[in-house]
């Protein structure tokens, strides 16, 4: 008598676009509370610990995204990417308004020499040394330093008498604006999208999305805008209605740009930190973009 053969179990079901959202909302709470709870303190040290333990994880996620990258290059960029946050944040607690650009060109520099370091100790392998090399450069550019914008922007203004930093509303702007870009476009994208934008980078992102994109960096901006007026002089009504716009779109070029990132590397998420939303990357990979781009502006229109 034959045995039964059993029944081969069936393939794994994919989340449903509810049940994902829903991952979402829930770190998107969780981090919004931390949020607040550095607005409710409003003082640098909270900011730096939350600013930079997401820079350090989303540096330690992209070096785990390509199992290739040899140790040295990946403890080097980690060591790099350390001495970077710890840097620019003892400058900002003495200076009050930041760091000179000279360290931005030292720190560069360091990051040049630094990837070119570990071939004088091992063999060359071809275009796999070159390609560590390279990694080692972009990644430093990539994470650490357009996440240091963000400090940037909430040392712009300055620092009042009590130690309350005056940016602080401009930071939540910009994080309001960026993050609810991304809930507006998929919150819109998913009920009615229909029209891929680039499919070839990231197939659920469409044309009618980028209306709840718009919808929902307007809608957060100037909720915080008029909620802050009278904190934020560097911005009028008209002012921070173009720059939610503007952020918006630089938004979704940052969000695709990680997706260019993660497709050739052939990796779904940078890591598994937050349910639902991915890593710390995955979650910061569009305020790398926007927070130089509103820095630059805030720095024009203040005169400095």
């Amino acid at each position: 008598m034959s045995e039964a053969v059993p029944a081969p179990s069936p393939p794994p079901t994919s989340p449903t676009k509810a049940q994902v959202f829903a991952k979402r909302l829930i770190s998107t709470l969780a981090l919004w509370v931390l949020v607040v709870a550095a607005i409710v303190v409003g003082k640098a040290p909270l900011f730096f610990i939350l600013l930079g333990m997401l820079g350090l994880v989303g540096v330690w996620e992209l070096t785990k995204m390509d199992p290739s990258l040899p140790s040295p290059w990946r403890c080097g960029l980690l060591g790099l990417s350390i001495a970077w946050f710890a840097v620019i944040f003892s400058l900002s607690l003495r200076n009050e308004w930041g760091w000179p650009p000279l360290v931005d060109l030292g720190f560069i520099a360091a990051a040049v020499l630094g990837a070119f370091l570990p071939t004088l100790f091992r063999p060359l392998d071809g275009r796999n040394t070159l390609w560590a090399i390279l990694y080692f450069i972009v990644g430093f550019l990539y994470v650490p330093w357009l996440c240091s914008f963000m400090v940037r922007v909430l040392f712009l203004p300055g620092v009042a008498e009590n130690g309350w930093l005056r940016g602080l509303p401009y930071l939540v702007f910009l994080i309001g604006a960026t993050k609810f870009t991304d809930c507006g476009a998929y919150i819109v994208g998913s009920l009615i999208g229909r029209h891929k934008m680039i499919p070839h980078v990231s197939p659920g992102k469409t044309w009618e999305g980028m209306i709840g994109a718009a919808l929902g960096a307007v809608g957060a901006g100037l909720a915080v805008y008029f909620g802050w007026r009278a904190d934020m002089p560097l911005l009028n009504p008209v002012s921070a209605t173009v720059m939610c716009l503007v952020l918006a779109a630089v938004c979704v070029v940052g969000d695709l740009a990680e997706s260019v990132v993660k497709r050739c590397l052939g990796v779904k998420d940078s890591g598994k930190l937050l349910p639902g939303i991915g890593g710390a990357l995955d979650l910061i990979d569009s305020l790398l973009f926007t927070a130089p781009v509103f820095y630059f502006y805030l720095w024009y229109v203040s005169g400095k």
